[in-house]
């Protein structure tokens, strides 16, 4: 690819006071040790991560034999660009530099606990292909695994509660990685199998229930009914049907700190590096990854992840990487200005962005090789009957809070938390109305972290 940026490798951070001119080009290892733990790169879809990964790449610091691999987390409701770029880049990367891409997607399955039957989370792998009959190996697309999500939790994600993030991206991620790096062929199969669902909907309320919820027992299985229709078992999956660069790697490393770190890291975690293409211009972002756990110094954070932001040090802008992609003869079909990657219509965007989405996508065009887009996330009436499907409704629920100042107080909690903002809203406006730009003053936009 033409200017990927040098990057230098240096073992460990210079002591305090002796400056280094070449700092912005070096992945700096805060311990020596790290630089032979396995490297996982958490690729978003996007053009930074993008960015990022092909810069590890060219200048050498992904290797196979370590257990290095790409990750790409499905939520089933990126733009069909998104899915078309990330095929592009799993190609380019398994037929010229021989590392694995891994596409993972949250899934449920079923299993007794204390003798009751319930829905758990996992993950399954996917190819680079949409799921269809004749690919029922593909990915979604249709905004499936974000309902699954929801369902299961039977209430939405919002601003306060952002558990997308935490369960389509870092859950999954971490239950892949925890598989791939026992040096296993493939994953196991979950759950029962049977066509129909086990789980004893009385008993699941009255868990319900006993965890502190209040929602009425017919509204909660109103809410259940998409997930308990999903499939019940996770199928046994080899890695190599999933990666053409797939291969067995016998890093002494990865199997001494299995069994030297599983005291406190967790049953079967081990330590390993991860890299995030979060640039130097997202100092919110940043500091989110820091603060959920990763130590700044050597010590591992969650499941023994070391993570590394190399654009931060780097000091790499967004112009910086649309320069990049504009030399290259291949890119995102994303116009960088329409706010378009990521989870469509997400809520994070903030106002600005969510106006700027609407008027790019008001009238959703068939995707090649995917077909009609009415109807999936990236049509706003997808995210508008997810709303009205699952946002809390206080009165139905006999929750509803006092008035205030003599004014009704929202009676549903949606997408942007306990607020008169909807979907609907955002639907109607041709630009941000008041009560977006109220909501952009809430909240960091874009604050999504993989």
């Amino acid at each position: 690819m033409n200017g990927i940026p040098r990057l230098r490798i240096r073992q460990e951070a210079r002591k305090a006071g002796g400056r280094d001119p070449n700092a912005r080009r070096t992945l700096t290892y805060r311990d020596a040790a790290h630089e032979r733990l396995p490297h996982v790169v958490k690729f978003s879809g996007g053009r930074s991560s993008a960015m990022l990964l092909f810069t590890l790449l060219g200048n050498g610091i992904l290797k196979q034999e370590r257990g290095d691999a790409v990750v790409f987390n499905n939520t089933a409701c990126e733009h069909p660009e998104t899915y078309r770029f990330t095929a592009e880049c799993k190609r380019r990367v398994e037929q010229d530099y021989g590392i694995p891409v891994f596409h993972v997607e949250f899934q449920t399955y079923e299993d007794a606990r204390r003798g009751q039957w319930r829905r758990l989370p996992s993950y399954r792998l996917v190819n680079e292909r949409p799921r269809s009959t004749d690919n029922p190996d593909g990915f979604h697309w249709r905004g499936e695994v974000f309902e699954e999500l929801v369902s299961h939790k039977a209430y939405l994600p919002n601003r306060h509660r952002r558990v997308c993030t935490a369960e389509l991206k870092l859950g999954p991620t971490r239950g892949f990685l925890a598989d791939w790096l026992a040096n296993k062929r493939g994953i196991d199969a979950l759950g029962h199998g049977s066509a129909h669902s086990r789980v004893d909907l009385d008993q699941m309320h009255e868990r319900h229930l006993r965890a502190g919820g209040s929602v009425p027992r017919e509204i909660l299985l109103e809410k259940r009914r998409f997930v308990l229709g999903r499939p019940t078992r996770r199928p046994a999956q080899a890695y190599a049907d999933f990666s053409g660069a797939a291969r067995a790697f016998d890093d002494t490393t990865t199997r001494t700190n299995v069994f030297g770190r599983r005291a406190t890291l967790g049953e079967g975690a081990i330590e390993y590096v991860v890299l995030i293409g979060l640039r130097g211009d997202e100092p919110l972002r940043i500091a989110r990854v820091r603060a959920r756990g990763n130590n700044p110094h050597a010590q591992p954070g969650h499941d023994g992840e070391h993570v590394y932001m190399p654009f931060e040090s780097m000091r790499i802008t967004r112009d910086d990487v649309n320069r990049f992609w504009s030399r290259q003869e291949w890119d995102l079909g994303l116009d960088p200005k329409e706010e378009l990657s990521n989870c469509v219509y997400c809520f994070m965007k903030g106002a600005g962005k969510l106006g700027t989405v609407h008027a790019a996508m008001r009238n959703p065009q068939p995707a090649a090789g995917f077909g009609p887009t009415t109807g999936t996330p990236s049509d706003i009436r997808w995210w508008q009957a997810l709303e009205e499907k699952y946002g809390r409704n206080l009165l139905a629920e006999n929750r509803m809070r006092r008035k205030r100042n003599g004014a009704n107080e929202p009676t549903r909690i949606g997408f942007f938390g306990l607020s008169n903002l909807d979907y609907r809203t955002v639907a109607q406006s041709t630009s941000a109305p008041a009560a977006l730009a109220a909501y952009d003053k809430s909240v960091p936009a874009c604050g999504c972290t993989s």
